[in-house]
């Protein structure tokens, strides 16, 4: 399977091409995919003009961009409305590229010094923190400035989990054990009554647009109806995540990984035709796969309290079954697939053959990679 970091230019083109032909980029729109290019000059003459240009930001290597044809090239494509980004930033006293806007740095390593000037210089412009490898990186960069994020640092354990609150953690595991056993509304009222804070997020998720109703609610009993408990139960999924987070009102990184996860799962489970019961089941496996390192726990004991399925269980624990099939697949399709990188200890797995145990087509593949990233704009609007 091509992948845009990895491949040369002529692989990039030719996937942007692909997705371009099965509308991926238009069903995602208006969402941005950054595309590093190494040499510009390998890019078509009337690439501005083609249909997929408007959805890329691309990221031109600096070093790469000293010769007067390259410049003009740039200048070029940012006249003709390309957005472009300047990739491995190392500019120090002055601009190599003198227009340049965007920047795109490496920070596996840290913020170099010399980037703070530059951030404030260009301030109007998002720059890109590139190979976040820890939470502790990715607040560094947000501090530094940084709008834009990529790297694994969503995975990365966090204090945060070890010193979330284990009652609000029960109550929460305690509700969707309730919900799965499709509890009586007055036992999910009463866990309710116990958390203001979960009681307020239920009653506004209610009251936003995407549930907006004609009646005033005035219980809980009448919030939790309305919401419906499908709705219900993939909500308390995702606040398990939402509400470890310990910075303010901006989402938990790991909540929207899992939210891709569990969406990208869900859709592979019905595109092989499974019923509402197995993509629920499916979507669950996804949502729950992130859980040891939300709490920095086993997973095997996070899960006790809840009533699953032998089939989810054997999935989450030991990559078994179908779902354990679907898993696998969706967890190298949101993580960094290099080689010095390694997904749940299989080195030696690949994209491709996942895609095939999994009993996909490429075309296939990206539709529920479209689905997943759809979802996960949702939530991020709705949380």
């Amino acid at each position: 399977m091509p992948s845009f970091i990895e491949s040369d230019d002529e692989q990039c083109l030719s996937l942007l091409a692909y997705l371009s032909q099965i509308d991926f980029f238009q069903k995602l729109s208006p969402l941005l995919f950054f595309t590093p290019v190494n040499n510009l000059t390998s890019l078509p003459l009337d690439f501005e003009t083609r249909d997929y240009a408007k959805s890329l930001v691309l990221c031109i290597r600096e070093s790469n961009c000293e010769s007067k044809e390259v410049q003009q090239r740039l200048k070029h494509l940012h006249q003709s409305g390309v957005r472009l980004v300047m990739d491995d930033f190392n500019s120090k006293a002055q601009l190599l590229w003198p227009d340049t806007r965007g920047i795109a740095v490496n920070c596996e390593l840290g913020v170099p010094s010399y980037v703070q000037p530059w951030i404030f210089s260009l301030q109007h412009s998002q720059h890109l923190a590139k190979n976040l490898n820890s939470v502790q990186s990715f607040e560094q960069a947000h501090n530094a400035g940084f709008s834009l994020f990529s790297g694994d640092f969503a995975f990365s354990p966090s204090n945060q989990a070890r010193t979330a609150d284990p009652t609000a953690r029960s109550r929460l595991l305690k509700l969707l054990g309730l919900v799965s056993k499709d509890a009586d509304a007055k036992e999910l009222e009463n866990l309710f009554k116990q958390d203001p804070a979960l009681s307020f997020m239920l009653f506004k998720l209610v009251s936003s647009a995407a549930f907006a109703q004609t009646v005033k609610v005035n219980s809980f009993v009448q919030a939790i109806n309305l919401l419906g408990r499908r709705q219900l139960q993939r909500w308390l999924q995702l606040l398990l995540y939402a509400r470890q987070t310990g910075q303010g009102t901006s989402l938990n990184p790991l909540m929207l990984r899992a939210a891709f996860r569990a969406s990208m799962m869900e859709e592979i489970c019905r595109q092989h035709g499974g019923d509402r019961d197995a993509q629920d089941s499916a979507f669950m496996v996804g949502m729950f796969s992130l859980l040891d390192l939300l709490f920095a726990c086993p997973l095997w004991e996070i899960l006790k309290p809840l009533s699953l399925t032998d089939e989810v269980r054997d999935a989450l624990l030991d990559k078994r079954g179908s779902l354990g099939d679907y898993l696998r697949l969706v967890e190298l399709s949101d993580r960094s697939n290099r080689s010095d990188r390694p997904v749940s200890g299989d080195s030696k797995a690949t994209l491709q053959a996942a895609i095939q145990t999994a009993g996909l087509s490429t075309e296939s593949y990206f539709e529920t990679m479209v689905q997943a990233y759809c979802w996960v704009n949702q939530v991020c609007q709705d949380m």
